[in-house]
């Protein structure tokens, strides 16, 4: 894991309470696949260094980019689209542990109506998964109150705008740039 940055103060904050890695395994954000690497080999456009913390069940890979003390996050998935999800690891996890998932967020545009349609829909996503998990909010308040996460509805708009960073698009090894996790206008 990261050294003594911002983000490596936070992953062993993480890493030492069992009970963190295993509720964040159940929001899909699994530290243990981090050994495996990323579904292929990356790179960005900039030449940032990459380095894989976590996966996801769709066998897609979050990884903080470049060397700063506080990194943004790239999520790379495995059908080929990826992009910039969050400024640092806080505003990352707050997404995975405050919305669906990071697919759901966003498969609807954020919109010119302030992000309404969309936030319909994560509701709407939301209740699926409470019939199976009645515990759902009273477990991210937890993580939220443990990783001092923010609320995920307010960083919606910063979601999207970040995935559409074209300097952040994951370029393959073979030299394919992945496909954008959000409708890019113009594209």
């Amino acid at each position: 894991m990261t050294g003594d940055r911002g983000e490596g103060l936070l992953l062993g904050r993480i890493a030492g309470e069992a009970w963190i890695v295993d509720l964040l395994r159940r929001f899909d954000f699994d530290l243990d696949r981090a050994a495996d690497g990323p579904p292929e080999a990356v790179h960005l456009p900039g030449g940032e260094p990459l380095e894989m913390i976590a996966g996801d069940a769709s066998g897609g890979a979050f990884m903080l980019v470049g060397d700063g003390v506080t990194r943004p996050v790239l999520y790379v998935g495995s059908e080929g689209e990826g992009g910039l999800i969050a400024t640092d690891l806080r505003a990352a996890l707050a997404l995975v542990v405050g919305l669906s998932s990071i697919h759901d967020a966003t498969s609807v545009p954020y919109g010119d109506d302030g992000g309404a349609r969309l936030r319909e829909w994560l509701a709407r996503t939301d209740e699926e998964i409470r019939e199976d998990w009645p515990e759902l909010d009273a477990e991210r308040a937890r993580l939220r109150q443990a990783l001092d996460l923010p609320e995920a509805d307010g960083l919606l708009e910063a979601l999207h705008r970040l995935a559409a960073d074209e300097d952040y698009r994951p370029v393959s090894g073979a030299g394919d740039r992945y496909e954008p996790m959000v409708d890019v206008p113009g594209a």
